[in-house]
């Protein structure tokens, strides 16, 4: 068996998914940190219904959640079609619709992740921060964030791991397209049909590599997390 580590499409789709990782995680911090402070420290009717929708992704196939991707954000859909029309921006058979497919799957984990952060800071720390003069955005942010940091790291990683393994919704909204929409799941799942070994080790090497070097920086900062909560 000989492997073809010269080849552009496979590092095209090693680069995508790099890529795609990458900005999914980041763009993910911002809703994970909304989300995670919402349904830790706020009581509300219709609280479950709202938590089980942001979770969603997590249990619905990811055919389906491409599909319905798709529907909303295709060149003919009321969204899809306001979006190109006003800033030019497609999301069909695009990179930018393999970045979207892997932010929609995997930012439940980052909502989780800070979720469970926020559940398990004192919140008399931070009543004591507003008690010698700081608002609550100061406190927020000089109490509460630091004493969350490691889910966010943690969660940032698991993230990135669900990214390089996310096949379902991106070869619905983006395409298998090689040298353009084209990640690692894809490239293998083509390797396999046209029985392509020498393209197919590789990748196989590289998306195990990524995925288990995400979970496993997303255990060793959630046992630092929990380590810290104890303390």
């Amino acid at each position: 068996m000989v492997f073809n580590l010269f080849n552009t499409e496979l590092w095209s789709a090693v680069g995508l998914s790099l890529l795609c990782g990458l900005l999914s995680a980041l763009l993910s911090i911002p809703w994970g940190i909304f989300w995670g402070w919402i349904f830790a420290r706020k009581d509300f009717t219709g609280k479950i219904i709202l938590q089980t929708l942001i979770y969603l992704p997590l249990v619905l196939p990811p055919v389906l959640t491409g599909y319905v991707l798709l529907m909303l954000l295709g060149r003919n859909a009321i969204v899809g079609k306001w979006l190109f029309d006003i800033f030019h921006l497609s999301f069909v058979l695009n990179w930018k619709g393999a970045l979207l497919a892997s932010v929609v799957v995997g930012s439940p984990f980052m909502v989780e992740a800070m979720r469970q952060s926020f559940k398990n800071i004192d919140e008399r720390l931070e009543m004591v921060a507003r008690g010698l003069g700081a608002d609550s955005w100061k406190a927020f942010a000089t109490i509460t964030m630091p004493l969350a940091r490691n889910g966010l790291i943690g969660g940032f990683f698991l993230v990135f791991a669900r990214s390089i393994g996310e096949f379902g919704a991106t070869i619905i909204i983006a395409g298998n397209i090689p040298n353009k929409t084209q990640t690692i799941p894809l490239a293998i799942f083509s390797s396999i049909l046209n029985g392509e070994e020498s393209r197919l080790w590789p990748l196989v090497l590289f998306a195990v590599i990524f995925s288990y070097a995400g979970l496993a920086l997303n255990n060793f900062y959630h046992r630092q997390a929990e380590k810290g909560h104890r303390d």
